[in-house]
């Protein structure tokens, strides 16, 4: 499944684009059509972490809303969608574990709350409105592996591959038992996640001092040359996504094959979402969000002062809900007053509010966002007859 030949990827992906291109002003005009309310309406429930959220993204681009919109046509029915989702979701973690810095914005990168416990808001959500989810969106698991190790150049690929396994394979089938526990009727998508850099990455300087700069604090990766550097990075993302797909997609088999037989549910489905090297951050068409001046003409000296203006206003991203998240980060990690702040407490704080302004860099971006759609589309077609969402069936879900 995961191992195909880069010609095939390339025209799928080319097929695609094309079909995309035109037909996306359709899908956003779609989306922005409002529905009467529906006395019978289908519920559909989104967990995960930033991806699943749509980071960066206006609401009628998320690919969650894309589905919504289109089910709707498709089904002739109001479709209700719960959001739990949101930036920097782990699977599970302690209490104790718990930022001090919580924002309700989806695009504040917070842990918490984890998915098990979106989960947990969820169910109660759905008992309070006497109703249950038909469709359940879901993914994690790179918050737990630690974006951070993925762009560390000295990140071992022996540990990320023990992470990724653990995470994304028994933390995830942990998750999806409690899932189809919760909400047996329910039919449930996991999505995959990506490739972050390939040889297509963009090798300019002004993109080497930058991963200077995030690999600044380990030794390791100083000692390292430009081109040694950017060979690692290039291996830890191919086995971030060889190592997160296969692990992923072993949870979501061993969940339904973990099925009790005399009370029989929907199955847990896997969706692949293919990249192709030209696609990744920086690369000639990612499908990721970037800078604003990654693809403009600008000198490699301007690049080089804007560089060193990290987390100024002149250093910004290219998606398009930047200025409202900033907002956000600035109220979630703003200074304390009437407290004298430590040091090393001040210094953690500004980090984690550069991290948030810059939260967006990676995620899929508007077309990025078409390929998720296509891709959840392309498995819903097989399943809307199966799971009996139409009207005419007259079908009504309840929860467990």
């Amino acid at each position: 499944m995961i191992l195909k030949s880069a010609n095939k990827t390339a025209l799928h992906f080319l097929c695609l684009i094309v079909f995309i291109v035109f037909s996306a002003q359709a899908a956003v005009a779609d989306c922005l059509n409002k529905r009467l309310p529906d006395d019978d309406p289908l519920h559909m429930l989104v967990l995960g972490d930033s991806v699943m959220w749509g980071q960066g993204l206006r609401e009628e681009e998320k690919f969650s809303s894309r589905i919504k919109c289109w089910l709707e046509e498709k089904l002739d029915r109001e479709v209700r969608v719960h959001v739990e989702a949101h930036s920097g979701a782990v699977i599970s973690g302690a209490s104790a574990d718990r930022l001090e810095f919580v924002n309700s914005d989806g695009e504040v990168n917070n842990s918490s709350p984890t998915i098990n416990e979106q989960l947990d808001h969820a169910i109660r959500y759905y008992q309070d409105s006497h109703a249950s989810p038909a469709l359940i969106l879901m993914n994690g698991c790179i918050n737990d592996v630690g974006v951070k190790s993925l762009l560390s150049a000295s990140t071992p690929l022996e540990s990320l591959r023990a992470r990724a396994q653990k995470s994304c394979g028994d933390d995830m089938q942990l998750l999806l038992q409690r899932v189809k526990n919760s909400f047996p009727q329910s039919q449930v998508l996991v999505t995959s996640y990506y490739p972050i850099v390939s040889l297509l990455t963009d090798d300019n300087a002004f993109l080497r001092l930058l991963v200077k700069k995030l690999n600044s604090q380990g030794p390791e990766a100083r000692r390292m040359t430009d081109k040694e550097m950017r060979q690692r990075l290039i291996a830890i993302s191919d086995e971030w996504y060889k190592t997160s797909t296969a692990s992923l997609l072993d949870a979501v088999r061993k969940t339904n094959a973990a099925e009790n037989s005399d009370r029989p549910t929907l199955q847990v489905d896997f969706v692949e979402i293919q990249f192709g090297p030209e696609h990744v951050f920086a690369a000639p068409d990612s499908l990721l969000w970037n800078f604003m001046f990654a693809s403009t003409n600008a000198s490699g000296f301007a690049k080089i002062v804007v560089l060193l203006s990290f987390g100024t206003a002149a250093y910004k991203t290219n998606d398009h809900v930047r200025e409202s998240r900033i907002k956000s980060c600035e109220e979630t990690y703003k200074k304390p007053k009437g407290i004298k702040e430590e040091k090393q407490k001040k210094q953690a704080r500004e980090d984690l509010f550069l991290i948030c302004r810059y939260a967006s860099l990676g995620h899929p971006n508007q077309m990025g966002a078409l390929i998720y759609t296509e891709a959840i589309k392309g498995r819903l077609l097989q399943l809307i007859e199966k799971a009996g969402w139409k009207r005419s069936n007259g079908s009504h879900l309840t929860l467990n």
